[in-house]
């Protein structure tokens, strides 16, 4: 019987549109990320150290931290926001980060559950989806990262005084189903507040028509009269009176 790995926090970050690059700016892309995100978790207290594992797909990075710093890692994915929207003013390549914030058990060896969780929150189609959204109606400063939270990593890093400049009213719930993950996530993107998101993921239902008045006659009307919603008197002319 093998005992249950223990509980970490798990940091995901992913650039959006890296393969529209072009070669030159693309090959910058890596030692980027890896700039923001080492910024990103400095301002927020973690050391290199406190990093138990790295993995670098590229236009990305996975990390693995002790589950104790997930109000560090939830502050350093809003401060990753702040670093890259000045990145984007002045240097080049300019980058839109996706970024996925879970924990649960990891061990040493193999690919556990939590791992495949992360990687699902990450690539959701509809995390892709809300982005987009976002950045087709935000400003040229707004949806620079968005952050995807699940509900474990969600209710334990806000159930006491674990963070800094995360908020929990920042965040609105997005119902994630991704192969075989299906769950209630939480996202915050800057720039929107949470009614905001709510409503781009759950638009309100088209009004449906009212119904017409339908008058079916078989025979002969003589100074008939079809109304719907009448207010007021009705002056009749023509016909019979009786």
């Amino acid at each position: 019987m093998n005992p249950v790995p223990q509980h970490r926090a798990l940091l995901g970050v992913d650039v959006i549109g890296s393969a529209q690059l072009p070669g030159y700016l693309m090959n910058a892309v890596p030692t980027t990320i890896m700039k923001l995100v080492g910024a990103a978790l400095t301002k927020s207290g973690i050391t290199p150290d406190d990093v138990l594992s790295l993995e670098s797909p590229g236009d990305g990075a996975l990390m693995v931290l002790p589950s104790g710093q997930l109000g560090a890692v939830l502050d350093a994915a809003v401060l990753l926001d702040q670093l890259t929207t000045e990145h984007n003013r002045w240097h080049k390549p300019e980058v839109r980060l996706r970024v996925a914030v879970h924990v649960g058990p990891v061990g040493e060896d193999g690919f556990h559950r939590a791992r495949i969780t992360h990687t699902r929150l990450l690539d959701a189609p509809e995390f892709k989806d809300l982005i987009k959204r976002c950045h087709d109606e935000g400003t040229e400063d707004t949806a620079n990262t968005a952050l995807i939270v699940s509900s474990e990593a969600l209710d334990t890093a806000f159930s006491g005084d674990h963070t800094r400049v995360a908020r929990r009213s920042d965040f609105a719930s997005l119902p994630v189903a991704h192969k075989e993950y299906r769950h209630e996530a939480w996202v915050r993107v800057p720039g929107f507040d949470p009614r905001t998101l709510t409503g781009f993921t759950n638009p309100a239902p088209t009004p449906q028509p009212v119904a017409g008045v339908q008058n079916i006659v078989r025979g002969n009307m003589h100074g008939g009269i079809q109304a719907g919603t009448v207010n007021g008197g009705v002056n009749y002319y023509g016909g019979r009176k009786k």
